[in-house]
């Protein structure tokens, strides 16, 4: 369980610091969105797949694999990443929401208290990612101050859930 605390303390403080990066610096985040992402996503997604050891869950190794493929798209295609960013962001909120959901019933089936908060943040993320998609040409800032906040949301849900399986 120390491996997993840490596992998601690492994760959360990624997250968090990746927002608050975004947040400070708008108009350099939108030159450099893709950049930015797809570094957060290549260790992210490294660390996702570290989780299959701790875990044993196949999810964290699809999802990681996901992540470092995401990521290494916007780090070697910068030119293209701009197009694609709203895209590329929607599909991983939506492979992270689906991944999300899918574990809360898992964990709901299986008597886990607080399943439903795994519930509801899968189900926001995939809203945020059908969102993204269906406008995908509207202000950059405006999506980058919502995905600043939606990284810092989940990295403090993270470093909350490193605490919670602490206990």
């Amino acid at each position: 369980m120390k491996s997993l605390r840490m596992n998601l303390w690492v994760t959360g403080g990624i997250l968090i610091v990746l927002g608050f990066l975004m947040m400070r610096y708008p108009i350099e985040a939108i030159l450099s969105a893709g950049m930015i992402l797809g570094v957060g996503l290549i260790v992210s997604g490294v660390n996702q797949i570290s989780g299959w050891h701790w875990l044993g869950l196949r999810r964290f190794i699809v999802m990681g694999v996901i992540d470092v493929i995401a990521g290494l798209i916007l780090v070697i295609q910068p030119g293209i990443s701009a197009f694609l960013l709203p895209f590329v962001i929607g599909l991983w909120f939506f492979s992270a929401g689906m991944s999300r959901t899918c574990a809360a019933f898992w964990l709901g089936g299986a008597d886990v208290p607080g399943w439903w908060l795994i519930l509801v943040s899968g189900i926001a993320m995939i809203a945020f990612a059908v969102l993204m998609c269906a406008a995908p040409l509207s202000s950059t800032f405006s999506v980058m101050m919502i995905l600043s906040g939606v990284l810092i949301a989940s990295g403090v849900l993270a470093v909350i859930e490193g605490f919670v399986i602490s206990r």
